[in-house]
């Protein structure tokens, strides 16, 4: 990009200062040598991707990105999101080959938490294990207890810090995403939010699709939505929307959908009131003939998201 410089001189010259020679020019008009030029910067920043050496790729940003537009920082964080998402199988590896005692210490550590917790990396005992793990929070990575197995997972929240210097595109994804990291709306085929906040954060989805329906991230988005809009209408095999007994929809499941269909302009509020009239109909009970409207409902709300570009 084109970076001009204006300077404005706002006091008066007499005429010996207009005609006296400028010896230095440089000095005298800034530090315009120490400017960045971000096609450098940018070429720089694509021969550090492909070394795969997240250290030196995060160092390289948090040394650069202030010196470029959101244009270049927005690719920045996308470029080193797609290089966090590429490492997570080595990493997993990595902590899937601690020994038995290795593995046992973290475990202990963690606790009752879902999450390692951060302060707890100093009390690792294994100077080697410690600096790994250390090294993983370090480069925007959280560890995950899942069926008592660690596993990286990208810690969004982290990647926040870059808000100043990026586009709100790439912000409200990152928030999106962060949501998620920060409290994983499932876990172990079982829902780990209320109903209540699932139906939010599915109607903030529909408003980031709506609003970047032209985006770099839309089609990542979209593919969320369909998702988790599914699960909001469907349940989990560990957190069914039906009462186990008597196969009536649960109070929490009923009045989450009630209150997600009053929301106006929403394509999610369109097919949840159209699914609670047949859940009506059906007396409440969920059943076969239920569940089967799910999938033409979903795609049916991905229709009108669509139509409505």
């Amino acid at each position: 990009m084109l970076i001009i410089i204006i300077f404005t001189v706002g006091c008066k010259k007499n005429v010996d200062e207009i005609t006296t020679p400028i010896n230095n020019p440089i000095d005298n008009t800034g530090d315009v040598a120490d400017k960045a030029d971000p096609e450098k910067v940018m070429k720089e920043f694509e021969n550090q991707l492909k070394s795969k050496d997240l250290n030196k790729v995060i160092d390289y940003i948090n040394n650069n990105i202030e010196k470029l537009s959101t244009i270049e920082g927005d690719r920045m964080i996308l470029e080193l999101e797609e290089l966090l998402e590429a490492s997570l199988e080595r990493l997993s590896s990595e902590i899937l080959n601690l020994t038995e005692d290795e593995y046992d210490e973290l475990m202990k550590l963690k606790g009752n938490e879902l999450f390692f917790p951060k302060s707890k990396v100093k009390d690792i005992s294994n100077e080697k294990v410690r600096e790994k793990i250390d090294n993983l929070f370090n480069n925007y990575y959280k560890l995950i207890n899942i069926e008592g197995m660690f596993e990286p997972i990208i810690d969004y929240e982290a990647l926040k810090k870059y808000n100043n210097h990026i586009s709100d595109e790439i912000k409200d994804y990152i928030k999106i995403k962060a949501n998620n990291s920060n409290e994983p709306m499932a876990v172990d085929g079982a829902l780990r939010i209320s109903y209540e906040e699932l139906g939010q954060r599915i109607l903030e989805v529909e408003e980031y699709i709506k609003k970047y329906f032209e985006g770099q991230k839309y089609e990542e988005v979209l593919g969320l939505y369909r998702t988790w809009l599914g699960l909001y209408l469907n349940g989990l095999p560990n957190t069914p929307i039906e009462d186990f007994e008597n196969k009536i929809i649960r109070k929490e499941v009923y009045d989450s959908f009630k209150k997600t269909a009053k929301v106006k302009d929403s394509a999610t509020a369109f097919v949840v009131n159209k699914y609670l009239e047949i859940i009506d109909e059906n007396r409440g009970i969920i059943d076969d003939s239920v569940r089967d409207q799910v999938l033409s409902l979903v795609n049916e709300a991905l229709y009108l998201l669509e139509a409505s570009k």
